[in-house]
């Protein structure tokens, strides 16, 4: 279960079955605590945007300090809507945060390292939450539909079984705020592509056009890893339907920020 949690002004999610581990830090941002005004108000997480540079790394700071996570050693991703699973080291810490983005193309990041807070952005696309909580693992994938297509999530928790020996009935996945099946309105070849790599029921025709359930997409390819339903919290959570608290791409053609998925071991 994802529950909405207000500390200091700053509003955020945290996943129950995470937070009953013991073993990590972790939330999803929402618009509510920052510094940015206007159309990024107030958390944003989004660079190159009119919003300042300033803005973006102090609402880090701020979203940090609400999780008891030392914003220098956040590790941001390089998303590009790919497949690219990034192990984060020790010598990762601040990238992107601190230094410049060393990466050219990740849309997941995955490390057993303590106190290193991995971070991937969104304002429409599906995250996936991911906790080993007997190997003392996590990972974080952003899949929009080019990236679930590509099974992103399915490849980021083999990874976690081939590199870690991660055991399916082990690893906690939840799926974050995002847009749901009600206005991911998408082009016929679109719904053809989610119909036969997962199958009719992730493509439902309203009227004339077809919507795609990215969410349901990606539950099954983490079924087909092993992992087991229960061990899989869906948010049902549209950031469309909820554009007063979290960013929405689409709701606001493009003029939004970006909301933050934090995961880090304790």
């Amino acid at each position: 279960m994802f529950k909405l949690n207000r500390k200091n002004g700053v509003s955020y999610y945290t996943i129950s079955s995470f937070e009953a581990t013991g073993l990590v830090r972790h939330g999803f941002s929402t618009r509510e605590g920052g510094v940015s005004e206007g159309d990024y108000g107030t958390m944003n997480f989004r660079f190159n945007c009119p919003d300042t540079k300033e803005n973006v790394i102090e609402n880090f700071k701020i979203m940090a300090e609400t999780l008891g996570m030392d914003y220098r050693n956040i590790v941001l991703s390089k998303q590009v809507h790919e497949d690219v699973i990034h192990t984060v080291t020790d010598s990762d810490r601040g990238n992107g945060i601190t230094r410049e983005n060393e990466f050219t193309s990740v849309d997941a990041l995955i490390t057993d390292k303590k106190n290193i807070p991995i971070v991937t952005l969104f304002a429409d696309c599906v995250p996936v939450f991911f906790l080993d909580k007997r190997q003392g693992v996590i990972a974080l994938a952003h899949s929009g539909w080019r990236g679930t297509v590509k099974r992103i999530a399915m490849k980021t928790a083999e990874k976690m079984k081939a590199d870690y020996a991660s055991r399916p009935e082990d690893i906690l996945t939840a799926i974050g705020p995002s847009i749901q099946v009600c206005h991911f309105e998408v082009s016929d070849d679109v719904a053809e592509i989610f119909i036969s790599e997962f199958g009719e029921n992730t493509a439902v025709k309203y009227g004339e056009k077809y919507n795609v359930n990215m969410q349901l997409a990606i539950e099954k390819q983490l079924r087909e890893t092993g992992i087991p339903a229960e061990n899989i919290d869906n948010s049902g959570i549209c950031t469309y339907c909820n554009s007063d608290l979290l960013f929405s791409h689409r709701k606001t053609n493009g003029k939004r920020g970006n909301l933050g998925a934090f995961l880090e071991l304790i």
